[in-house]
């Protein structure tokens, strides 16, 4: 399933193009929905979040879990924040996935496990989570180009800080510092953990490699676990809803246009952030993928994101960077943060078996 050689290869099919509409009619439909809400103002998210948040697919939506071309998929994500400030934002992810093996003729079942850690600030506030991603996929059209997936995603989390960190204004004696006084504050932990649940819904269509649409929606937290350090059962984390779209098309023999859009709401926040890369093949398309991506994003009222991306056979290595534009640039310094991703697709060769041997008449 989803496997490149499936695909009908003639470009004149009247159900591929049909497809390719609607993948290009929910992309408007993003677009629309996205720009309706932005009138409101446009915020952070109070989440873990990428730039390039098409290279951490399992974080985006637990539907993406087993929903590429190859037997596994490992990822890796690194990002680090606000490098003009004091302490820096570090934040980590890594992930695996793969199809599980079945008797079903159109539905596979999918796999996956993500670790996420990030570290902010004095306190050294940190976030580890440790999820479970599992889907369903569905084949939708026997000519294999028509996907769509359903997943969940079940998980811990852990928060905690180091209040040895901090000073607090009871330990200044009108005169100085002294970090002997007591600080006057009283927290009933330092460090919570708690069950985490998210789901989502996917769509793919996959003409080719080169020409493809993907939408998709997910919803983390709908448990909305408790949040607080003093026991107030009243502080949780609210729900996130995603909605994400991207599309590639083939405008030349060697050249791809990947336009995207990511809109996120949680709580009172919403972000937005939408953009496009233009592909370039350095040599003819063919089974050994070498290629160069050139874009950017801008999330709106807060950063232009420059992005470079490159393919070398089953690796997909980017790198961006997060031009601040928002009002913190007083402290920022127009300096956001770069991001590196990694991802590598271990696909097994099926070797070369014929189904009748011919002889050489002499034999």
């Amino acid at each position: 399933m989803i496997n490149e050689n499936d695909k009908v290869s003639s470009c004149h099919s009247p159900l591929l193009w049909r497809g390719l509409g609607r993948g290009v009619l929910f992309f408007l439909s993003f677009l629309a929905l996205v720009f309706a809400e932005g009138k409101e103002g446009i915020c952070f998210a109070q989440d873990i979040h990428w730039s390039q948040f098409n290279s951490s697919p399992q974080n985006l939506n637990p539907a993406q879990t087993g929903l590429f071309d190859g037997d596994w998929r490992f990822v890796g994500n690194n990002r680090s924040q606000w490098a003009a400030i004091p302490v820096p934002y570090q934040t980590y992810s890594v992930s695996a996935d793969t199809r599980l093996k079945t008797k079903l003729k159109n539905d596979v079942p999918a796999l996956g496990l993500i670790v996420n850690t990030d570290k902010a600030g004095d306190s050294k506030f940190s976030t580890t989570q440790v999820l479970i991603s599992a889907s369903y996929i569905k084949k939708l059209t026997e000519d294999s180009t028509n996907f769509i997936s359903v997943g969940i995603q079940p998980g811990i989390t852990t928060k905690g800080f180091n209040i040895n960190a901090l000073t607090f204004d009871n330990q200044y004696n009108g005169d100085s510092y002294n970090a002997a006084l007591g600080s006057g504050e009283n927290f009933s932990k330092t460090r919570i953990t708690y069950f985490d649940m998210g789901g989502g819904l996917t769509y793919l269509l996959r003409k080719t490699r080169r020409t493809q649409a993907n939408a998709g929606i997910s919803v983390f937290h709908v448990n909305m676990p408790k949040q607080s350090f003093f026991n107030n059962k009243d502080i949780t984390l609210d729900m996130k809803t995603t909605i994400n779209g991207s599309l590639e098309v083939p405008v030349s023999a060697q050249v791809d246009v990947l336009p995207s859009i990511l809109y996120q709401r949680q709580g009172k926040y919403h972000e937005t952030v939408l953009g496009a890369f233009g592909k370039y093949y350095l040599k003819p398309f063919n089974g050994a993928v070498t290629a160069v991506s050139l874009g950017g994003f801008y999330r709106v009222q807060d950063a232009f994101i420059a992005v470079v991306n490159m393919d070398y056979r089953n690796f997909n290595v980017g790198l961006s960077y997060d031009v601040n534009i928002s009002k913190l640039t007083a402290a920022s310094n127009n300096r956001g943060g770069y991001e590196i991703s990694v991802i590598y697709i271990f696909k097994k060769e099926v070797p070369f078996v014929a189904k009748q041997r011919f002889c050489p008449i002499y034999m």
